[in-house]
């Protein structure tokens, strides 16, 4: 995690993941490069998120932006306080999601750092959260935040399984934010019933398997019962206050993600948690 990119916005719940990148690039170490994107406006003739109409009035010149997020930038630093870490300022116009994943290329990044209020109902469906569309297209982990969270405050690591043995990749990078934050793993199974006709014993046994095939080491088991995955892990994370989330995800596109959709994002639209992805491209 030598290079962190942070999307940021300047608001409150952006300067908080800028916060929480700077504790993670100090043990790192690492630096950050702070990313303020100029999006262009856009219109939806049908309030769909298909083909977007860009509004053609007259923009202000792009030094105009980069003055103002120069000057939030650096307010921002003073409120941080600590200059130990290297934090720089790239401002870029263009699409949101496109321009992150295109700076995090260009700059190398090894992690993305970014803040998210969610989304729900409608919003979810048709066009979803900024951070879930990041998450489900990033190639490099990402930590999405939706509150204060410190590095030192983290001890334990929550691991959603559906007990899958393709996921040498994703657990390669567990294996590594355990060895990071010093922290117990709770691979969790979610039992959904009354999809699942199998019983917690089972579960439980398969799970240890899980451990054993992957060479896990401080670690908890865990199965639940919920109507849902994604009820499921977000309740499980509410009674281990200050503990993250690690998800793998499959990075579905277009139609395949309409029908098939992801799990992670779902969890990362509705925890009030931590939570970090990485696309398994075994998945």
């Amino acid at each position: 995690m030598k290079t962190i990119l942070v999307p940021c916005d300047f608001s409150k719940a952006a300067r908080q993941a800028v916060e929480f990148a700077k504790e993670i690039a100090l043990v790192s170490p690492g630096e950050i490069k702070v990313l303020h994107v100029v999006e262009p406006e856009y219109l939806y003739g049908n309030g769909m998120a298909g083909q977007p109409y860009v509004f053609n009035d007259p923009v202000l010149p792009i030094s105009v932006f980069i003055q103002d997020a120069e000057h939030e930038f650096e307010n921002m630093k003073t409120a941080l306080g600590d200059a130990t870490v290297k934090i720089t300022l790239v401002v870029e116009r263009g699409p949101l999601i496109e321009t992150v994943l295109n700076v995090a290329e260009r700059e190398n990044a090894d992690l993305i750092v970014m803040s998210s209020t969610g989304a729900h109902g409608l919003k979810e469906f048709f066009i979803g959260s900024n951070s879930e569309k990041i998450v489900r297209r990033a190639p490099i982990p990402v930590f999405v935040t939706h509150q204060t969270q410190h590095v030192n405050d983290i001890r334990d690591i929550i691991v959603p399984t559906s007990m899958d043995l393709t996921e040498n990749e994703f657990l390669t990078e567990v294996k590594k934010l355990q060895a990071f934050f010093g922290a117990i793993l709770h691979v969790l199974y979610i039992n959904n019933y009354p999809m699942s006709l199998v019983h917690d014993q089972e579960a439980t046994a398969s799970l240890q398997s899980y451990a054993n095939f992957y060479n896990l080491e401080r670690y908890t088991l865990n199965v639940r019962r919920c109507a849902t995955l994604e009820e499921g892990i977000v309740d499980f994370a509410s009674q281990m206050p200050g503990s993250i989330i690690a998800m793998s995800t499959h990075g579905f596109q277009g139609i395949e993600h309409l029908l098939k959709g992801s799990v992670a994002e779902d969890v990362v639209n509705h925890t009030t948690g931590t939570v970090f992805t990485y696309v398994n491209p075994q998945n």
